[in-house]
């Protein structure tokens, strides 16, 4: 019984000196300057880091119903181990926050995927491929007849500060564009 708990006192002393030395070096990285989203560029998330950062805008005004535009904002996580995102609709009416979500590494499939849930608390998912410029995100949701369907997202990066947004729904063997924006990024 005693073994056991010097054991226990040891290793829970081994977690709080690991937890002072990581403490310490985040405090000494940030005491001298250096980045500490540095550390995700070593990660595959890295890959999306140019959306992250000031605040994207679509000029939504051709939708009608006093849509004016769309806001799209990206932020690393605290810990820089995902991508955090918010899109909010911006009609006369005022703000719809429309969308929360993340895109994150998914070790156990080894690739990119997204996570989010809209303003009716539907959770829609699906991985991230990556390819060249563009960017796809594959999910089932609701169509716009309100019907379960295969939709893809494909951001097609134009610059650092512009891409298009094309959303499309599976009919068949092929894909029906249902919409497309163009965003470019603001300072917020």
């Amino acid at each position: 019984m005693k073994r056991a708990i010097v054991l226990v006192v040891f290793c829970v002393g081994l977690v709080g000196i690991a937890l002072m030395n990581n403490a310490l070096g985040v405090a000494h990285g940030v005491a001298h300057g250096s980045d500490l989203s540095v550390d995700a560029k070593k990660k595959p998330i890295s890959d999306l880091s140019w959306l992250v950062g000031g605040v994207w805008t679509a000029d939504a005004s051709k939708m009608g119903d006093g849509m004016k535009r769309i806001e799209t904002r990206y932020v690393w996580s605290d810990n820089n181990a995902f991508i955090r995102f918010t899109t909010h609709f911006i009609s006369d009416k005022g703000t719809a926050k429309t969308y929360d979500g993340n895109f994150f590494w998914e070790p156990a499939k080894s690739r990119l995927a997204m996570w989010y849930m809209d303003y009716a608390n539907e959770i829609i998912q699906g991985p991230i491929a990556i390819n060249g410029e563009t960017t796809t995100f594959s999910f089932h949701a609701t169509d716009f007849e309100g019907k379960p369907a295969d939709m893809q997202v494909e951001l097609l990066r134009k610059s650092a500060d512009k891409y298009q947004w094309t959303l499309n729904e599976k009919v068949g063997d092929g894909w029906k564009q249902l919409a497309t924006l163009e965003y470019v990024r603001t300072a917020e």
